[in-house]
């Protein structure tokens, strides 16, 4: 992958259709005439069965602290399914899960490694809600057993590990879906597909917005332990061995590199994949960009928490900014654009086409009169189980190849960022004026960072990112570094 310090940008690129990639042929670009290469990759026997329509789904849940509560929630609305296991390498968080599940009358099996819970023939599907390093990793997992996985957004740390787990699926024949819950809801099909009829006319700029407080999570004095409960092997998996750098073990390593991919891959991705969706994307921008850092105060956390990204689409760029201080200092409401702090807004020829929360949307004329409004939620555990069922993973709203390009511009969008200099603000928005969307936004961040008594001057912590450029199925990715015994298989190169 190129990548350029100087920040020339071209002008235009070619969009991923001219490059002969539409939607379904990106998808399978990443796996056809790659799986010969991983033919040998088998890995476990398999413990699957074929699910038949009528059959019940027996579902184990790994990853049981945050999401994971609410996919047992979710899978228990859902007809025909069992919960036959539960994982968490956590253990007081798995008892008081199996303590829950007892008083509703189900009686799943515990494990703390799922590498066993694969192994014990008790599931047909699993969902996955641990920390985003180890997501790509149990799919690719589950997949040599013949499992089938619902995992958590984003699809993977990185870009390299998505692509193994899309190949690993196409290989083993298994059902893999994205939690990008969005895609399954009516009020955003039904607000797309008014947008890429071209009700408002062409798309000019897709905007993405994370605008979501995040305080500072602390500095400990010196790196520590994990605690007594969790079984800090099997938490770390592949990533390095180290010591904990943080006061709050849970959750707080979003903020972190190692683990984390900050709010840009966590609540961010969601959006980002909304607004690549409403373009009509299928493949990675030719070019992407990134500026901010992390703002504010000092703590332990490397991830920033105020950040534009630039992805060069043509003929409409998508642009996603992240912030995660307040409006202005000391007080706790956050920014808004048009009144949305986390959404989406598709800017048209003729209006906007507005999406405000997962479940609500509008569209609107240039004067800002709303002309159509778009509600309605769905269930994307319902979408997973019945594409079990019918072993067809056409059938899913938000299946792997989706999320793995829209995980991937996160993971790009943060490597731009981290490749970069530190550098003041006037010299950045200098160098930014080549591409108007991306001046404007640098110049509001400007602004809002001014607000919160932020200093942009050189050495203060603002970083202009490298201009990346990734080839469009980002198999110029590179592998990361593994621990053993957690090291992916090779199934595309």
């Amino acid at each position: 992958m190129a990548r350029d310090r100087g920040v020339r940008f071209t002008v235009p690129m070619a969009s991923s259709r001219s490059r002969g990639l539409t939607r379904r042929t990106f998808a399978g670009s990443l796996t056809a005439g790659m799986l010969a290469a991983a033919s040998g990759c088998t890995g476990p026997a398999s413990n699957a069965r074929v699910v038949g329509a009528g059959d019940t789904v027996r579902l184990g849940v790994v990853g049981l602290h945050g999401r994971g509560r609410d996919h047992l929630a979710g899978l228990r609305k859902v007809k025909g399914v069992r919960i036959t296991a539960l994982c968490d390498v956590d253990s007081d968080v798995l008892s008081k899960q199996l303590a829950a599940c007892s008083k509703l009358g189900e009686s799943p099996r515990a494990f703390r490694d799922v590498r066993e819970l694969l192994d014990s023939g008790e599931c047909d599907a699993i969902t996955i809600a641990t920390p985003n390093h180890t997501h790509a990793l149990i799919g690719v997992w589950a997949a040599q057993r013949g499992i089938h996985a619902y995992v958590e957004k984003p699809l993977s740390h990185d870009v390299w590990q998505g692509r193994q787990l899309i190949a690993a699926a196409q290989q083993h024949k298994t059902i893999v879906q994205t939690g990008s819950q969005c895609r399954s809801n009516p009020a955003n099909q039904e607000a797309i597909a008014f947008l890429q009829r071209g009700e408002l006319g062409r798309v000019v700029l897709a905007r993405g917005l994370c605008y979501k407080p995040r305080k500072s999570i602390g500095k400990v004095k010196s790196p520590g332990g994990p605690p007594a409960n969790v079984d800090y092997e099997l938490w770390l998996g592949p990533a390095a061995q180290q010591p904990v750098r943080r006061q709050q073990f849970h959750y707080d390593w979003h903020w972190q590199w190692a683990f984390g991919n900050g709010d840009l891959g966590n609540q961010g991705v969601h959006q980002m994949d909304l607004a690549r969706w409403g373009l009509g994307q299928a493949a990675l921008p030719p070019q992407i960009l990134s500026v901010g850092g992390r703002l504010g105060y000092q703590d332990d956390g490397e991830t920033p928490n105020t950040q534009v990204v630039w992805c060069g689409y043509e003929p409409a760029p998508l642009l996603f900014e992240v912030r995660g201080l307040p409006r202005t200092a000391g007080q706790g409401k956050m920014d808004d654009f048009l009144g949305v702090q986390i959404g989406v807004v598709f800017h048209c020829e003729h209006g906007c086409v507005v999406l405000t929360g997962y479940e609500d949307a509008h569209a609107c004329d240039l004067d800002g009169k709303v002309v159509q409004r778009f509600r309605g939620g769905g269930d994307h555990y319902a979408n997973f189980v019945a594409a079990i069922r019918a072993g067809d993973p056409s059938l899913l709203t938000a299946g792997a190849a989706e999320g793995q390009v829209s995980a991937a511009l996160c993971s790009l969008g943060n490597d731009s960022l981290r490749a970069g200099q530190q550098a003041a603000g006037e010299p950045i928005g200098e160098r930014l004026r080549a591409q108007p969307a991306l001046s404007e936004a640098f110049l509001r961040m400007q602004d809002h960072l001014q607000k919160n008594n932020v200093s942009t001057g050189a050495g203060d912590g603002l970083v202009l990112g490298a201009l990346l450029r990734p080839a469009a199925d980002g198999a110029d990715q590179p592998r990361p570094a593994q621990r053993e015994g957690f090291a992916m298989p090779l199934f595309v190169a």
